[in-house]
């Protein structure tokens, strides 16, 4: 999905979960019946780009919400042919270590840098080519491009940033543009662990990781162990977040990944030197010490959502009235569509629960057939006015749904703008047939 995407979406990764649980192995998420999970974690793929064409929503074709469902169906079969092959049992003991690190200040081995010199890592600070973005998945900022190294005086100026000369020759060739280490906006006290299950060795990186850098980090850590590198597994994201990880040289042409690995050029030798540190302690059995205590970011708390205020109607309607019913009849592969008088989808998330239901009636009684969990539904929210709303409820009629008569149900909540309370709604379209 691209980021003109305004709908929430697991993208790939999410639907290639979806489709083994809930289309293969019959899993309903609301009614009780998990009785399968399976998860499609990333590991070291920070530079790599669902984008087949290379430009963001395109490949294989040129839907985005089509090549979400291919990629993840292509990971889905992939990783089923995987599971259905031959395998080999983890057994063994379970144990890790974990230690916070100051990933702006290690002072790093002339043994992990390419040039065989003694380097250091430097506070965080966010790069230009970040700022433009992505060209594979998504451009940000007008006036920035990947690859920027130049100071950008003129551009940067209008912001008011100031990034102390020391930090800027410590970040180069990083056209540095805002000094998030020293203002705390983002950690430079950050958790690296090592999990051993067995014979395996899950490496969490508070970061996204390139697949290069990735290599290199679990080479080390191999080594420090004694095992095969392919017994050692980057997991990334994990326990903290602090953008991406690039080898040096990639950090060199400062695309977006590398405008965006904060402490600089050395930052995966750092991390090759302190996790190999942590896979030595594991292997010899001894304890870690837990390093320094991290800090609590002043931004921490800041919440940038607005809440609501309240929820109106026109006087003639009531929350939950249908202002468009479905058409009377659909075919398979045709998109039934309903629009509701609704609320605020912010006073209420639903969790553990639905904005909508697609029911069908069997044996009189109408029972749910799919909901806002179901790939073939779409719930969309639009403001009317000052504080009306309208849902739209989509339903594109899957190639394998039974014929019968169907409805759209939705569940809202409205909130009062005299007592601020918020009470639950219900609006059922009229009924129509699939056949």
């Amino acid at each position: 999905m691209t980021n003109a995407n305004t709908l929430i979406s697991p993208d790939n990764k999410g639907y290639a979960s979806y489709q083994w649980e809930h289309d293969d192995a019959g899993v309903r998420y609301l009614d009780d019946r998990p009785g399968f999970v399976a998860a499609f974690p990333n590991t070291n793929a920070g530079d790599m780009s669902p984008n087949l064409n290379l430009r963001p929503g395109s490949g294989p074709t040129e839907d985005e919400v089509e090549n979400t469902r291919i990629i993840g169906e292509r990971q889905n079969r992939k990783a089923q042919q995987v599971f259905a092959g031959p395998q080999i049992p983890v057994t063994g003991a379970v144990d890790y270590r974990m230690r916070f690190v100051d990933m702006g200040s290690v002072a790093v081995d002339g043994r992990h840098t390419p040039d065989g010199r003694p380097g250091t890592t430097c506070p965080g600070v966010v790069g230009a080519s970040t700022i433009a973005g992505s060209v594979e998945d998504g451009p940000a900022l007008p006036g920035f491009r990947e690859g920027m190294r130049s100071p950008l005086k003129t551009l940067l100026e209008p912001l008011d940033v100031e990034v102390p000369q020391w930090l800027r020759d410590c970040q180069d060739p990083k056209a540095s543009l805002v000094p998030t280490g020293l203002v705390q906006a983002t950690p430079d006290v950050l958790p690296l662990q090592i999990v051993k299950l067995g014979r395996l060795h899950l490496v969490a990186v508070p970061g996204e990781v390139t697949i290069v850098a990735g290599l290199r980090i679990r080479r080390s850590v191999a080594a420090e162990l004694g095992v095969s590198p392919d017994d050692v597994l980057i997991q990334g994201y994990a326990n903290d977040y602090s953008q991406y990880v690039t080898t040096p040289e990639e950090y060199d042409a400062q695309q977006y990944e590398g405008g965006s690995t904060l402490f600089g050029r050395n930052t995966t030798p750092a991390y090759q030197q302190e996790f190999g540190r942590l896979a030595a302690s594991l292997r010899a059995g001894t304890p870690s010490d837990a390093g320094p205590t991290p800090g609590r970011p002043p931004f921490t708390d800041l919440n940038l959502q607005t809440g609501v205020v309240f929820d109106d109607k026109a006087l003639w309607h009531g929350f939950g009235q249908v202002l468009t019913q479905p058409a009377a009849a659909y075919r398979r592969g045709e998109t039934a569509t309903a629009v509701f008088v609704t609320g605020h989808p912010k006073n209420d998330l639903h969790r553990n629960g639905t904005f909508l239901e697609v029911q069908r009636l069997v044996d009189g009684t109408w029972s749910r057939h799919a909901d806002d969990g179901d790939w073939s539904t779409r719930y969309r929210w639009q403001r009317r006015g000052v504080a009306g709303s309208e849902a739209t409820v989509t339903w594109t009629v899957p190639a394998d749904t039974p014929p019968g008569t169907y409805r759209i149900v939705h569940h809202g909540d409205w909130k009062s703008g005299w007592t601020g309370a918020i009470s639950p709604f219900t609006g059922t379209s009229r009924t129509f047939t699939v056949g």
